[in-house]
């Protein structure tokens, strides 16, 4: 999880790269995959329509992700830095923004370093914490979240989705923000899917939404399955 996708106005729309996957201290394992993560990734076709479609490689991921936060309580820093241990996979991310500041992003890492149970084991053990870093004017925002993990139903491989919810401020500005970050593992490849809702929004969330969040796991699974057959 970052921060440095909060913008100057904490009333803009939030973002975070936390995944509901990759959360463990096991030794990272790369995939037997036989494919660029670049070309795993989802159309344009397949998200809901009117949004804005971006394609971030390796390389661009790398160059937006700022250092982690400062973070309390200490154990919580197994949430924030999920992607430990795992910067010499390949990687690539679907960033896709709707009108509303809604923001889904899908997001393949062509490895994995942790088991559901160990994302389960670490999210129960951190309910609550601070999330503190600059923006990129230099202003603190401070970011209050909410934890928890809930099962995900119709998914073709078992995943987990982590639920944070909570406020974030910079100066005397504050926004509602929740994050759900939709993780599994498939082929020894990391999949997610996050979706970061802020002000009004932050609180709108329906079986609806679920199913396409859903949708989007279970293509994106297919997708690195097809490859890993080949």
């Amino acid at each position: 999880m970052t921060l440095s996708a909060c913008s100057d106005d904490s009333s803009d729309s939030a973002d975070s790269s936390a995944s509901a996957a990759p959360s463990s201290t096991a030794e990272a394992v790369a995939a037997e995959l036989d494919a660029r993560a670049e070309d795993l990734m989802l159309a344009e076709s397949d998200f809901p329509g009117g949004g804005e479609y971006v394609v971030l490689d390796k390389a661009a991921i790398d160059a937006d992700e700022d250092s982690d936060p400062e973070v309390t309580p200490a154990n919580c820093a197994a949430i924030v830095e999920m992607d430990e241990g795992t910067d010499q996979f390949d990687k690539a991310r679907v960033e896709y923004t709707l009108t509303d500041g809604t923001s889904i992003e899908t997001e393949v890492l062509l490895g994995q370093n942790g088991s559901l149970d160990d994302v389960a084991s670490d999210i129960e053990a951190c309910p609550a914490m601070t999330l503190r870093g600059p923006t990129d004017n230099g202003a603190e925002l401070v970011a209050e979240m909410e934890n928890s993990v809930e099962d995900v139903e119709g998914s073709t491989v078992p995943a987990k989705t982590l639920v944070s919810t909570g406020t974030a401020t910079v100066g005397a500005d504050s926004v509602p923000i929740t994050i759900r970050s939709t993780g599994a593992y498939v082929d020894g490849t990391t999949v997610s899917v996050q979706v970061s809702l802020t002000g009004e929004g932050a609180a709108n969330w329906n079986s609806d939404d679920d199913a396409i969040v859903v949708d989007l796991l279970n293509k994106q699974i297919a997708k690195v399955q097809e490859a890993a057959a080949q």
